[in-house]
């Protein structure tokens, strides 16, 4: 009865954390995603609940504490699945306005002006590189834009997608960089919160510029999760994850 036990207790938290998820990943649900016109925080209904993911948090932490392969392979895969309800926040700042960007850009190209509006930089990183479950990562972005005689007012959009460190697709998100006219030059980023439990390892992060909807720019970038010394069984695991 006493190994019986041992194993239903992690079962049935799993089951748990399983319907919390499946309440996230539900259509117009907590964790929906996609697409948004709006910048600062996902909208209201892509937004978890914060107590829900310090709940799946913590269950998933007790799990990968103990128990056998298979139930913390099962809470590493859980814990993925909390970093996949997260809601995004993004953040932009203008730097320069409009007019100094197209006074640089007629000085850089003998006094003309571009006749559509034409990405002048785009650089973007973590900033660490590197944090801790629990924590929250920071991208840094800086856009530069110059408006075209025939375009005054482009639409300037940044994305990102995370990936587990599999490769495989965790979720994307688009969010307008500024809602009155995306020409100048902005400093921006998407804010990432780690649920507690998610395993350490390299994730790789893909951002892009859209200009008008047409992507005009992009880079690739790697986030770090760290945390403590897990046991060699448990880096496989992540790793298969």
């Amino acid at each position: 009865m006493k190994n019986l036990k041992q194993i239903a207790t992690p079962m049935v938290a799993l089951l748990v954390v399983s319907s919390m998820l499946a309440g996230c990943a539900a259509p117009g649900g907590p964790g929906a995603t996609g697409n948004t016109t709006t910048a600062g925080t996902e909208a209201a209904s892509g937004e978890c609940n914060t107590a829900m993911l310090a709940g799946i948090g913590a269950v998933v932490g007790g799990l990968l504490g103990g128990g056998n392969n298979t139930v913390r392979g099962a809470a590493l895969g859980a814990s993925l699945g909390a970093l996949a309800c997260v809601a995004l926040n993004y953040q932009s700042q203008q730097v320069k306005t409009a007019q100094q960007v197209q006074t640089d850009y007629k000085v850089a190209n003998k006094g003309k002006l571009p006749e559509q509006s034409t990405l002048v930089k785009y650089e973007t990183g973590f900033t660490p590189s590197s944090v801790r479950p629990g924590q929250k990562a920071q991208t840094n972005s800086y856009i530069e834009v110059a408006a075209g005689t025939r375009d005054p007012n482009p639409l300037v959009e940044e994305e990102l997608s995370l990936y587990k460190p599999n490769g495989d697709l965790i979720k994307t998100v688009r969010k307008v960089v500024s809602s009155n006219n995306g020409s100048g030059a902005y400093k921006g980023g998407f804010s990432i919160p780690m649920p507690e439990g998610v395993p350490q390892g390299i994730y790789p992060v893909r951002t892009a510029l859209y200009l008008n909807s047409k992507r005009v720019g992009g880079q690739d970038v790697k986030l770090q999760i760290v945390q403590r010394q897990a046991p060699a069984s448990e880096l496989q695991l992540a790793r298969a994850y």
